[in-house]
């Protein structure tokens, strides 16, 4: 074969570049067609990052090391491990494709399982979406093509939603072999060439063809004939898999190389090695943060450069930053001038020569007579699983979301972003929640589940670094973000850092979370506040709680508003049932309230102020008859400490912005009286399936004249009135009548999407704002949720004077 040099080819990024470092495109003898390399990591390094053209699932599943690509997993529960070509994509014409890697076996348990790939997964999702494609079949989950361990090839079905374990055999013909079938062993190297060709009325022949990939040999073949071309357009994987539901092969695969007008080449697609970038600045002081993908080199540096955001001005050298756990690296750069846009470049480079670019803005901050801030929360990956082993079973919402559409696969967020992105906000708040342990695989049961925690982790970057790039965030972590479905942190309190591990590895997670205190290892729960938290104002204090575990709660100006960032679930007490009897029951702890009290103090009394938090400080829900629900997630519990809260607050005439209770409302909260309190925007769920319902009865009084509205006493005793709520468009009692539970899966049933909230100091009101996540908010006839949007004057934010 004759090879064609390409050497050093710089490919562009979405905002960046990555060098791939010399590679080479090669003439087919048979086709005549020029293949080109998929960009994998150039040498010998060993790390889970494979490379700028492909992403792996999961994460912890494979490992690039000798300059191949390896599964690490070969056991019952992790079939169809994949890596997908994120650069690649079957589209429509009546052309050919053709696809070539290099594969042996690393690992051998049971002498059964195969590889292969998997293709033709639904065109109609976002590429990145098309990426998670794995274990479990379902509609769009496109072709298995796969060479066997009894030296077969065969072609399996991955759309199967009753059977998603099943990959039944498609029909296909059987070339004659030239010997006997070989069973491949651990000495062995095999080519795996799929081709795809045109036949009449848009039908096409799917075949792979296996070769000794040291002499050329041909060892084994099948054409799958009249393939309606539906079936084959989309994304493409490489599959390494054992038998279903049972031990089996492991595989490497090196060289993945495409051909053909059929398979679509897109660079602009690579994504790493640097994943994204979030910054905030405030008194001076600029802090960035830089997410890597996960890179093996110990040594690898980074440098922040910036420069006027004009033409032809010229780079100043910023500072440097190592790879800290998490693979983040930490930039602060003090007398930061924030009166002028800036353009800035983050550059990574290895001991390899590995070198990644990333560029964005550091926006002027504003200082005008508007703020406008975005709210979210609760951004899960998928409504179901992609790696359950159970089928689909009829819901009250007629379940049967295919696994593999937009229906069922909310990453990459595509409408939520460009949709909030439309508002041009100033800030970003992101409140917690940023990802779920759960989706869109299961969780991992290791008390240190890093790996695990930076595959979801890279999934919520990918979709919301076009924002984060150049906009100013501010982020808080949640119990999900923490490997837990609730977090009542207890100072961290524990007799040891992690004495459950056991017990997690049993999954008694729930029991271990009732306790209080944090499940996971410390080193875990710092590094998740290291990525998602290094990048935001500096701390109030730097003290700590057990085990070493940082704060982070602090306060801020921007855009001339004071900020307070509180940390809600790390100080709160348990239930009353976990909780030690010989201690008073708290909800932000001491320090925290002592921190509120000083800035209360130190703010401007005639100025707006907001309160970052986490969740609601009313359990602000009812069940299926109308009556209220105790929820120790919310802060309504311990009332004691929500009490102090609010008047810790209202002496900061301070508007409160939170989320975490997947039920969008705005709430007057009150202490003696129903609204002697302050207002709390609790933000909608930008997209989960867990739901809660306010619906009162009999009818509250002193509503706003939308439905639900009106003066409300939580199952804590806790005083509020409800000004606006953002119910499911189907009732929780109707809910009931055919599921039990919470979980309400087909997103027209919910009301998700983000807030949005503009500090109108001319005006001197906030004026707040509750959006759909899939309505463009540019549109002529743009409508956002009933009772929204709300005008807020300043002088009402405490209660000082009636809400109408």
């Amino acid at each position: 074969m004759s090879g064609i040099a390409n050497t050093g080819a710089i490919l562009s990024l979405s905002g960046g570049t990555y060098v791939t470092g010399t590679g080479t495109v090669r003439l087919d003898p048979v086709f005549g067609d020029e293949f080109e390399t998929v960009a994998a990591n150039p040498g010998d390094a060993t790390q889970h990052w494979l490379g700028p053209g492909l992403w792996g699932n999961r994460l912890q599943d494979w490992k690039h090391e000798d300059g191949k690509i390896v599964c690490l997993q070969s056991t019952s529960g992790h079939e169809i491990r994949t890596v997908a070509l994120l650069t690649r994509e079957i589209v429509a014409g009546d052309t050919t494709g053709h696809l070539r890697v290099t594969t042996g076996l690393a690992g051998v348990r049971k002498h059964a399982g195969f590889c292969g790939f998997l293709i033709g997964v639904n065109e109609e999702l976002d590429y990145r979406a098309r990426a998670l494609a794995q274990r479990s079949s379902g509609k769009g989950g496109g072709m298995l093509c796969t060479f066997e361990m009894d030296g077969q090839v065969r072609f399996r079905d991955h759309t199967d939603e009753r059977r998603p374990l099943e990959f039944r055999e498609l029909s296909s013909e059987t070339h004659a072999k030239m010997t006997a079938p070989q069973r491949p062993t651990t000495d062995d190297d095999f080519e795996l060439a799929l081709d795809i060709f045109p036949r009449p009325e848009g039908r096409f022949d799917v075949r792979l063809n296996v070769h000794d990939a040291n002499t050329g040999r041909y060892l084994a073949g099948a054409p799958r004939q009249n393939v309606a071309e539906k079936d084959v357009l989309g994304g493409i994987s490489l599959v390494s898999s054992p038998p279903s539901r049972t031990a089996g092969t492991r595989w490497w695969f090196q060289g993945v190389e495409t051909a053909g007008d059929k398979i679509a080449v897109h660079p602009e697609r690579q994504f790493g090695p640097i994943a994204g970038t979030m910054y905030s600045q405030s008194a001076g002081v600029l802090k960035l943060t830089t997410q890597l993908l996960p890179v093996g080199d110990e040594n690898g540096r980074l440098r922040l450069n910036y420069r006027p955001f004009e033409e032809d001005a010229t780079w100043r050298k910023g500072p440097t930053a190592t790879v800290e756990s998490g693979y983040v690296a930490r930039f602060r750069v003090e007398e930061w001038d924030a009166t002028r846009d800036w353009e800035y470049l983050v550059t990574y480079r290895d001991s390899t020569g590995v070198v990644g670019h990333y560029r964005g803005r550091i926006r002027a901050e504003p200082s005008g007579e508007n703020l406008t801030i975005a709210l979210f929360s609760c951004v899960a990956a998928s409504a179901r699983r992609l790696d359950s082993g159970s089928s689909s079973r009829g819901r009250f919402d007629k379940g049967r979301l295919g696994r593999y559409t937009p229906e069922n696969l909310y990453f990459p967020h595509e409408s939520l972003v460009s949709n909030a992105g439309a508002h041009d906000p100033d800030l970003l708040v992101f409140a917690g929640d940023q990802l779920y342990q759960s989706s869109p695989t299961r969780a991992s049961k290791s008390p240190n589940p890093d790996l695990d925690y930076l595959y979801k982790w890279y999934l919520w970057v990918w979709a919301f670094r076009d924002l984060t790039r150049s906009i100013p965030s501010i982020t808080l972590v949640d119990d999900h973000d923490v490997y837990q479905s609730n977090l009542w942190g207890a100072r961290g309190r524990r007799d040891e850092p992690h004495p459950y591990e056991d017990a997690i590895r049993r999954g008694q997670r729930e029991q271990n979370i009732a306790e209080g205190g944090y499940v996971c290892t410390p080193s875990f729960v710092k590094q998740v506040q290291r990525v998602q938290c290094g990048h935001n104002p500096d701390p109030y204090s730097i003290r700590s709680i057990a085990f070493g575990i940082p704060v982070y709660y602090t306060d801020f100006v921007y855009g001339g508003v004071n900020f307070a960032l509180l940390e809600d679930r790390k100080f709160k007490s348990p239930p009353p049932a976990r909780a030690d009897p010989n201690e008073s029951l708290e909800l932000l702890g001491e320090q925290q309230e002592r921190f509120l009290s000083d800035w209360a103090e130190r703010i401007p009394r005639n100025g707006p102020a907001i309160c970052l938090t986490q969740t609601c400080f009313a359990a602000a829900h009812t069940g299926p008859g109308g009556r209220p629900e105790r929820d120790y997630d919310a802060n309504g519990y311990p009332a004691s400490g929500r009490n102090r809260a609010i008047r810790l607050l209202r002496d900061a005439n301070a508007l409160v912005l939170s989320g975490d209770q997947h039920l969008a409302t705005l709430i007057r909260h009150g202490v003696d009286q129903h609204t002697d309190g302050i207002v709390q925007f609790n933000g909608p769920a930008g997209g989960t399936t867990f739901q809660r319902w306010f619906e009162p009865k009999p009818p509250l009084p002193n509503g706003t004249g939308h439905p639900n509205t009106g003066d409300f006493t939580d199952a804590f005793g806790n005083k509020l009135r409800v000004l606006a709520v953002a119910n499911p468009t189907v009732s929780y009692a109707t809910f009931r009548r055919f599921q039990q539970g919470h979980h309400l899966y087909r997103r027209q049933h919910k009301r998700e999407g983000y807030g949005i909230v503009h500090v109108d100091r001319d005006a001197e009101e906030f004026v707040i704002e509750c959006w759909p996540w899939d309505e463009d908010p540019l549109a002529d006839e743009a409508s956002q949720y009933t009772g929204w949007p709300y005008r807020l004057p300043f002088s009402e934010v405490r209660g000082e004077s009636p809400v109408s």
